[in-house]
Parts: C-alpha cells; structure tokens; sequence
C-alpha cells in the first residue's frame, strides 16, 4: 500500500478534521516558510509514519490556527493590565503584566513585518507603566507580596529586553532590589530558583548560590509517578515549569538539558496527564503538557495531535481560552486578567510552538 494512503487512513482512525474558516474573518500575516523556524531540531532519520500523521494534522489545520490568533488578538487588543489597580482587585499585578508580554511575545514572533510595527506600538503602551515611580515598589511591599511579584517583576524586564526596549531605568532598579532577592531566594521552589537562574544570567547577577542546581531537587528528578501528580494538580505546574525554565520558555527549542533517563521517564508521565487534562476539559494544564510535548520531541505520540485538536476547539468566540466564568460573581470582569489571561497565554504557546515551529 502506498505511504500516501497509510496515512489517509490514519488520519481518519484518528479524528484528523480538515479547516473551516470561519466567514468575514480576517486572516493573520504569518509566514510559515522553512526559514523560519527556530532551533536545530532537524531529524538524522527518515520521517516515522507518526511524523506524517502530526504533519498531515498541522497542514490541514492552518488556516483554523490562524483564525484562532486572529480572534486572539482581537481580544488582548481590548485588555487593560494595570498592576496596581490589578493588586487592589486582590490579582497579582505585575504577573498579569508578564504574562500579557508574554502572549504578546508569541504573536509578535510569528507576525509579518508590518503586522510587528502595530504589535510593537501596543506593547510600548503597556509597558509605559514602568517608567512611572509607583511600579518600582518592590522594596516597599509586604514580604508576602514581594514572593509573589519578584518572578514577575524581573520577567517583564527580561521580556521588554526581548522586545528591543529601553531598560535602563528598571535595571537599576533591579539592582536596588537585588539584596532582598537574595534574602528570599533560600524561600524560592525549584522550578522558581530555575526561572530565577534565567533572569539572573540575563541581567549579569551574582547569585547567591547556584539557583540552576535546584533541579536536582525538583519533581522530575523525584520520579513521581502519574498517579501522584493527579493527587497533587499543583505539583504537575512545578513538572511543566522545570522543562520550560531550559526551553526558555520556548525560545529556545534546540536546548537539550535532559539525559536520556530524564526524558525515558518523562515521555510516558506527559503523555498520560496530557490525555488526563483533556478529560478534565482543562485548558490551562493540557496547553502547559502539550507545550512540553513540543519542547522534548514528543510530537509522534498521538496524544500531541490530541491535545492540539482540543486545543483548537476550545476556543471561545471572543478569541480567549478556558472556564472561569464561576469566579466572575466575585472578580466581575478582573475574571480576564484573573484567569483567562493565563490560559490564552499557554494555549497560544502551545498552538505556536506546534504550527509556527513545526517539529522537523
């Protein structure tokens, strides 16, 4: 039997859905070309019969993607993110600023070269917020709000760097607050000490001792089965943000920090709780587990194309993803910064990292 029809027929046994564009939609400039693409991730052996079958999905559902960036942008378009009026809206502020970089980020990367002037005006407006002396209050604030913004507080000027933006200002202000980063540093979890190794490097830090060897540490190295992390829902964040903290946080796909025992553990564990996310009907984990996927060339297991599918058709009209709408009686329309943007974030890398930076 021919290749070609091998593969028409796993694509049927596995739900495999051509595009349906939807009507008056507009179509985002992204290019899609070889050239591309980012990291050395090129295979020395031949295409697997699996490979066809993730390739076959991503092409058939382009234009779906796309689409979904469209409507997603439409909606971060609309989205205030004030960290102090957030932070008296009981939502960590500075955080939320990070994470709506962070989309931003994504789609910046992926846009044509005019769609990037736009992108970039916006992201400058939001950023504004920096330059002002309110924002820089990180030795002011209570020790328990200061463990919750100073991931946030060093990432957002890691993300402005990435953007091309002025620093200067907030790198001294960093160096102002380093003492008590330090200090509440013993505090931090592994994956966080991890993240914080990144930003340390990033603006030439002394640490105060080595914060990348809290891996050794951390849930992956503990070899927690999947039984134990579906107990503890928490703890499968801590898993997935101990493989992003290497992958940059998918900036940087050629990474390859995990030895073989690593990944012969972690290549079951993912696929198992990413086929679990989906039937709790969880956007949020199943696109942290589904980036995860992509990050260690785990693109063959069916799970991915899975992950992707629901991924894509959980998307709400409005262009945001996930299920929060319990808690709008309480947070009122904060329930975006609150919660949806989050989940759009990791969808969005998900779909990203799959389609833009296909695996090859």
């Amino acid at each position: 039997m021919r290749l070609s029809a091998v593969i028409t027929i796993a694509l049927a046994l596995m739900g495999v859905v051509g595009a349906e564009p939807l009507s008056n939609q507009a179509t985002l400039a992204i290019t899609h070309s070889a050239d591309n693409m980012v990291g050395s991730n090129a295979s020395s052996c031949a295409a697997t019969a699996s490979n066809k079958v993730i390739d076959a999905f991503l092409d058939l559902n382009q234009t779906r993607y796309r689409e979904a960036l469209v409507r997603t942008r439409s909606w971060l378009d609309t989205l205030e993110v004030n960290p102090t009026d957030l932070r008296a809206h009981g939502i960590k502020g500075k955080k939320k600023l990070a994470e709506l970089l962070d989309v931003y980020l994504r789609l910046y990367n992926v846009a044509s070269a005019d769609d990037k002037q736009a992108l970039l005006k916006r992201i400058q407006g939001i950023t504004a917020i920096t330059a002002t002396p309110g924002y820089h209050d990180m030795l002011r604030i209570t020790d328990q709000q200061f463990k919750e913004d100073a991931t946030s507080y060093l990432r957002a000027a890691f993300l402005m760097d990435r953007f091309g933006l002025d620093t200067k200002l907030y790198r001294q202000e960093i160096l102002k607050v380093l003492p008590r980063l330090n200090d509440h540093m013993k505090y931090r979890g592994s994956d966080q000490r991890m993240a914080f190794h990144l930003y340390y490097k990033h603006f030439g830090l002394a640490e105060p001792f080595p914060l990348q060897a809290a891996y050794q540490t951390g849930v992956i190295s503990s070899r927690h089965d999947p039984a134990w992390f579906k107990q503890n829902k928490m703890e499968m964040y801590s898993l997935t943000h101990e493989i992003f903290v290497p992958y940059e946080f998918g900036e940087k796909l050629d990474a390859d920090f995990f030895a073989e025992p690593d990944k012969a553990y972690l290549r079951p564990l993912l696929a198992d709780l990413t086929a679990y996310g989906i039937g709790l009907d969880d956007a949020d984990i199943t696109a942290e587990l589904t980036s995860c996927l992509r990050y260690l060339h785990f693109t063959d297991l069916p799970v991915y194309q899975e992950a992707l599918q629901y991924l894509l058709q959980s998307q709400r009209a409005v262009g945001k993803w996930g299920s929060y709408e319990q808690h709008r009686g309480y947070y009122g329309d904060y329930v975006n910064q609150a919660f949806y943007l989050h989940t759009t974030l990791v969808v969005v890398d998900a779909l990203t990292t799959a389609f833009h930076y296909r695996e090859r």
